[in-house]
């Protein structure tokens, strides 16, 4: 079997997935296959396998899962797993198994190099959204989306795997011409925060090789590993035997399985194999202490034991064990909840706490505890989080706490079963290979559900507290204390030691019971009358205005059993904010979201709903603020009454100013800690002309809040104003016109009409030509630096001019990645992107973003220039025009499956109906575009003597 080297949670095998309706088997010892014996990890259990997935092992010892599935239709996901990743490479060699992931593009026996990528997109797959590849510790895997079933898309499909796992060429030219490209991918990558993170890796796993086998690789390895060596790693690794292929689409599973074997089934790798790395136990029994500073970090301390793994028999995945692990599961989340409770009641001096109690790969079992904060209050938060956790161990927790956490899984089950028809394609096949990979059961989630209620049944407070101290049962013996600051502390090992001891010295009393309290917006009077409705019949839309005003627009789907998508638009959005406060809106939103209502704080709410998949989200959009919601049909009374309660009844606590101010003290500073937070903070004001919506607000100002002042914002500019209802998913149109009408219907009218934006907020100006580049500095590691280059557009009151320019983008896109990526080597990723939208259609821009090291900078903008030039100048050629065109044109049918693009269709309908009109004239504008078009536009865009360039260089 493959190894099991994920950092995934044991309880993310036994109560994220799986059960047979009818499986009450009693608990107890139980003999099954050695996991070694068999083909598949259900072969070894007795956890229920979904039996509508057919896995099979060809004769060369490929294996495979395969899944007939409709949603969407007409398309499927196929994935390659070879088990092998940066564990199983040596000193010399550091980065190779990710450097071969990128040769894979890199040509092949029947695929020249270069092409690969190019042929995948004239077939309508998008590099990145539907092409892609990653590389872990210990596997690499291959995805392709495929936008179509047809015989001739899945067999070139597999012929590419085919080719990847056997054919690559791996020429010497092509290696060193990726080298570049493996350093802009390493360097991009590389931040403060990324450092951080290997330190922290390092300290847990101190005495393996794991911190030394990080995918990327080093700057010596991957500048020297020779063609020789990725033969050899490339023929030892690639084995039909160490594959998986996985694919879940819209054919019968017997024709899948078929194309599989036709694909696969010759293949041979008479190499010999290699074993399998492996990192040994981890385990310290001994109290440590390390540290890491850093300017740029964020401040936090974690405290935790590192205890030998348990026995294969406890953590093999059998029901017995799903069983087991769920005390601790429950225990954590009743934890969890006390952290963040003090969050939000404004008495933490921790910005944020949680615990976690889980696998540290197949070598140790971890039990942590982190706890963040701003840096002259992280001691006391960590005591407080610190003595949240002894008094869970001392003490325990209340029935209360538990039925809450036991009332939350149950619904994620309930959940699961009830949209389980309607799983999407890719989500399904990324399930699989990862049971696959983590040697767990991919069974149905009415197994899972059958399974969570026979074991919850047994599951009492004391067991959730007998499996807290039992997984911390080493921490007095072996502490591990881990600080991450942004100022250096002397004598770091001291000072956590001293810190643990300070925690420690007070002795705790059990936590005080909760108060139970009714949901206080139950009764909304008399339900609202309607007085127009209609029925637009090619958007299958239903439009419904009561006479108090509201508007409600609805759209029935089938693409998801049981899922409904709630949209509330109410009154005016940020175009409205104060325009000499740009911190406003961030603190509105901040104090409003963690507010909760008038009558329950927001931890109140979240036990008042425990159970329940009622929730509501609240932001506020350019033109309204906007609250949102998703919701199973049982529960959308509840949910109905909450969005109603949040509008009408919003709460503005004045406590809620502590961790709002706590957050932006502990991180504001850090933003321009890598060349992107720079660019976000000084590219807005200037490519707008300095508009007022653009400044970026400092710390200061975004702690000066004046309470009085969102209150009487809110009430002038939202609590009365329009209201307009989108609604799409697996509902009856009449039952929820009924539902509205007894909230929002009920409301006092007339609601206001939809205000007109506001000329002050549109008066945004593209700035003058400058051939000079801007120059920014960044916090950030000194080997990168990013160019940004800007070119003003306008007339994007036209939706076909609005289409051509971002399909002109995804050109651009193309091109450069074509230059910079594959001929010159230079950067990892080079984007492009545009600002367009019809409230500015005389402001608007295109724009190129890359990072690269600094000294590249100048000679890279002239580059970009170039292409740029050349698309002005010759236009764009057929071959990139239909590379650009086909995935969005195959995504078109598809797309009209989803919810979420019907969302962005109907929600606004009745006051934008533009955008309806605008989904009518979608098709017909992608297909009837020509690359004549795009060469029109880029020749008019693309204007040295206007673009504005940026250069974000590091500090120094």
């Amino acid at each position: 079997m493959s190894r099991r080297l994920t950092l995934s949670l044991l309880l993310g095998a036994s109560i994220a997935c799986t059960p047979n309706p009818d499986m009450t088997a009693e608990r107890g010892a139980a003999i099954f296959p050695d996991i070694d014996s068999v083909d598949f990890v259900h072969q070894a259990s007795d956890v229920p396998v979904d039996e509508a997935v057919q896995y099979g092992r060809l004769p060369n010892g490929l294996r495979y899962a395969v899944k007939s599935n409709d949603t969407p239709t007409k398309t499927a996901s196929l994935l390659m797993r070879i088990d092998a990743g940066s564990l199983d490479e040596t000193d010399e060699t550091r980065g190779l198994a990710h450097f071969l992931e990128h040769m894979a593009f890199n040509g092949s026996e029947a695929i020249p190099e270069g092409e690969m990528i190019k042929r995948l997109e004239r077939l309508g797959l998008a590099f990145g959204a539907d092409t892609n590849a990653s590389t872990s510790f210990d596997q690499t895997i291959y995805q392709l989306e495929l936008p179509d079933v047809a015989d001739e898309l899945l067999d070139e499909a597999l012929f590419i795997f085919r080719e990847t796992a056997e054919r690559l060429t791996l020429d010497p030219e092509a290696i060193d011409d990726e080298r570049g490209i493996i350093l802009a991918e390493k360097r991009a990558r590389n931040s403060p925060s990324f450092r951080a993170l290997v330190a922290s890796i390092g300290f847990q796993t101190q005495g393996t090789m794991l911190v030394d086998r990080l995918p990327i690789g080093t700057v010596e390895t991957i500048e020297s590993v020779t063609p020789e060596q990725f033969r050899a790693f490339y023929d030892a690794q690639y084995r039909p035997e160490d594959t998986m292929i996985v694919l879940v689409g819209d054919r019968p599973a017997e024709q899948l399985v078929q194309k599989i074997e036709a694909a696969f089934a010759d293949w041979n790798n008479e190499t010999a194999a290699v074993a399998d790395a492996s990192l040994g136990d981890i385990a310290f029994d001994r109290p440590r202490y390390g540290a890491f500073f850093d300017p740029e970090v964020s401040n936090f301390i974690s405290l935790s034991t590192i205890t030998s793994r348990k026995p294969d028999s406890e953590t093999r995945d059998t029901i017995e064990n799903r069983a087991e692990a769920l005390p601790i599961y429950l225990a954590n989340a009743m934890l969890n909840r006390r952290l963040s409770k003090r969050v939000r009641s404004g008495e933490a001096s921790y910005t944020s706490a949680g615990v976690s109690v889980s696998p540290l790969f197949d070598s140790a079992e971890i039990a942590g505890l982190s706890v963040s904060a701003e840096p002259d209050r992280l001691r006391t938060g960590f005591i407080e989080a610190e003595r949240i956790l002894r008094q869970a161990l001392d003490h325990g927790f209340t029935q209360a706490e538990l039925n809450e956490q036991i009332a939350n899984a149950r619904k994620s089950w309930e959940i699961a079963v009830q949209t389980a028809p309607t799983r999407r394609t890719p989500s399904l096949s990324r399930q699989i290979l990862s049971h696959f990979a983590s040697e767990t059961v991919f069974s149905t989630p009415e197994t899972g559900l059958a399974l969570f209620e026979d074991a919850v049944a047994d599951v009492t407070l004391a067991d959730t507290e007998t499996a807290l101290r039992e997984a911390w049962e080493a921490l007095q013996r072996a502490p591990q204390l881990y600080l991450q600051s942004d100022t250096v502390v002397e004598t770091p090992e001291q000072w956590l030691e001293a810190l643990l001891s300070e925690s420690r010295s007070t002795s705790l009393q059990p936590a005080a019971e909760a108060l139970e309290a009714a949901f206080a917006y139950e009764d909304w009077g008399t339900p609202g009358v309607v007085s127009e409705r209609g029925y637009i019949e090619d958007i299958g839309l239903t439009t419904v205005r009561f006479e108090n005003g509201v508007m409600l627009n609805m759209k029935p789907t089938d693409f998801q059993k049981d899922v409904i998508r709630i949209g509330v638009d109410v009154g005016s959005g940020t175009a409205w904010q104060p325009q000499d406060d740009p911190g406003f809106v961030i603190q509105m939103n901040a104090i409003m979201g963690a507010s909760g209502l008038g009558a329950h704080t927001a931890d109140e709410i979240r036990t008042l709903t425990a159970g329940s998949s009622a929730s509501v989200g609240r932001g506020f959009g350019f033109r309204a603020m906007g609250l949102t919601g998703t919701v199973t049909p049982e529960d959308l009374d509840l949910q109905f009454k909450l969005l109603a309660a949040y509008l009408t009844d919003p709460a503005f606590r004045e406590e809620t100013q502590k961790a709002f101010k706590s957050r932006i003290r502990a991180n504001w500073s850090k933003i321009d800690s890598t060349p992107s937070g720079a660019a976000s903070i000084e590219i807005p004001p200037v490519i707008t002309s300095g508009h007022w919506r653009s400044v970026h607000p400092t710390e200061e100002e975004l702690l000066d809040i004046d309470m009085d002042a969102i209150r009487r914002w809110y009430d002038d500019n939202v609590r009365n104003g329009a209201i307009e209802i989108g609604i799409v998913g697996d509902f009856d149109v009449d039952s929820m016109i009924e539902r509205v009408a007894k909230t929002f219907g009920a409301l006092p009218g007339p609601r206001a009409d939809v205000r007109d934006i506001p000329e002050r907020s549109l008066d945004q100006v593209f700035p003058d030509g400058r051939r000079r580049p801007y120059e920014f500095t960044h916090a950030g590691e000194p080997d990168t630096g990013m160019l940004r280059v800007f070119w003003p557009s306008t007339g994007h009151g036209d939706e076909l001019r609005r289409r051509q320019i971002g399909m002109l983008t995804t050109v651009m896109r193309l091109e450069l990645t074509d230059v910079l990526r594959e001929e010159e080597g230079a950067t990892y990723s080079p984007s492009a992107y545009r600002s367009t939208s019809e409230l500015t259609p005389d402001y608007g821009y295109v724009a190129v973003s890359m990072e690269a090291a600094p000294d590249e900078l100048n000679r890279l903008t002239d580059v970009v220039e170039t292409v740029m030039a050349k698309l002005a100048t010759e236009g764009v050629s057929d071959d990139m025009f239909d590379r650009a065109i086909k995935p969005t044109l195959e995504n078109l049918e598809t797309s009209l499956e989803n919810n979420g693009y019907w969302f962005g269709v109907i929600d606004n309908a009745q006051t934008r109906p533009d955008t309806l009109d605008s989904h009518r004239t979608r098709d017909e504008t992608y297909q009837s575009m020509t690359a004549a078009d795009l060469s029109a536009v880029a020749a008019e865009l693309f204007d040295p003597d206007k673009a504005v360039r940026f250069h974000i260089m590091p500090e120094g």
